[in-house]
């Protein structure tokens, strides 16, 4: 999933600025509110200025600066925006707690801290157990907190990494059933679609991201996610047999798909690699993997099994140089994950 953190670039020169506003700042998908945050839920953020109050929807909070927040909190928000969990994280743990008094701010450090923990597990370069028991923890401590919708599908993620699907599909049930929105109702259905993918329910995945297609929303989230539930199908029809189906729906998703959102390019190229692969078309399959090797390897689960199908199909085109490389990387950078012990799916 996109962190709202880091959907806009513009957000860095936001938190630049941010020493000498004395108010608190919510950037939204289409400006910004300014003034003291007041409350806030799961479903909204209560912003005061001038006696008068605005709520503001969390579907629409790209992120939230406050003015007397610690400078490593915003330092962490530009290292997340590139990807560096591990520096946003060592940022983090640099804040001094007796210098937090605000329970607003305690929260989005204890969220922080807790997705560059999930994102660094799930790319192979953590504990998926330690990072689970950090973000169920937060989920459970801040249920009023406006990342809550949020740490609930980061837990899901967790739990289908660890194989506790059925514990997975009730986080991302909390998604579905709770959050008002389309867009977030689809980001459920295709964490669930993901999830029975992982287990292989290739025809129960198929139905789930149809039942995405098929909701009527019209927002770039909602578009973004409609896309995503199409390359989930895709992946079914791969499955299925169908290879040439699968492939013409991955280019038509890569043509549509926002040149900024190098998760949705990352998956869709594996997607295409694989695609390629099960139709017995190992040189396209190359092409397709290389595309996330050389330029969304920013994205760890995604580089990882692009790595993983690289060191096999490198090998089988007679680059053993090329597959002790891609498999080095592999089992140097994401050592803890599924794609170091098991390779590509072949």
């Amino acid at each position: 999933m996109k962190m709202r953190c880091v959907v806009l670039a513009a957000a860095v020169g936001l938190a630049a600025g941010a020493a000498c506003w004395a108010f608190d700042t919510v950037k939204t998908t289409s400006g910004t509110v300014s003034g003291t945050v007041v409350s806030m839920n799961p479903l909204e953020v209560v912003v005061e200025q001038n006696a008068l109050r605005k709520p503001v929807a969390v579907n629409e909070i790209v992120t939230v600066f406050y003015d007397d927040e610690p400078t490593q909190l915003r330092t962490a928000r530009t290292h997340l925006l590139t990807g560096r969990y591990e520096d946003a994280l060592a940022s983090l743990e640099n804040v001094d707690p007796s210098a937090v008094s605000r329970l607003v701010v305690k929260q989005d450090i204890a969220f922080f801290k807790a997705l560059c923990a999930a994102k660094i597990a799930l790319g192979g370069g953590g504990s998926i157990s330690d990072a689970g028991r950090q973000m169920m923890a937060f989920v459970t401590t801040h249920k009023g907190s406006y990342h809550y919708f949020e740490a609930c599908e980061a837990v899901g993620d967790l739990l289908v990494a660890l194989r506790k699907y059925p514990n997975a599909e009730e986080y991302y049930s909390r998604l579905a059933r709770d959050a008002p929105w389309p867009d977030y109702k689809m980001r459920a259905g295709v964490a669930l679609g993901r999830a029975r993918l992982a287990q292989n329910k290739v025809a129960e995945a198929k139905r789930t991201f149809e039942t995405v297609l098929g909701m009527d929303a019209d927002s770039d989230l909602a578009r973004a996610q409609h896309l995503a539930a199409s390359l989930g199908k895709a992946t079914c029809l791969a499955s299925e047999g169908q290879h040439d189906q699968a492939i013409k729906t991955v280019a038509a998703i890569l043509e549509k798909a926002d040149p900024e959102d190098i998760e949705l390019h990352a998956r869709a190229y594996n997607t295409l690699g694989n695609a390629y692969r099960k139709a017995g078309r190992d040189k396209e399959a190359l092409m397709a993997f290389l595309h996330v090797d050389v330029l969304y390897f920013t994205v760890p689960e995604c580089h990882a099994e692009a790595l993983a199908n690289l060191a096999e199909l490198w090998t089988k085109v007679h680059k053993a140089e090329r597959a002790v490389r891609a498999r080095r990387i592999l089992d140097e950078r994401y050592k803890n994950s599924p794609w170091a012990k098991q390779g590509g799916d072949g």
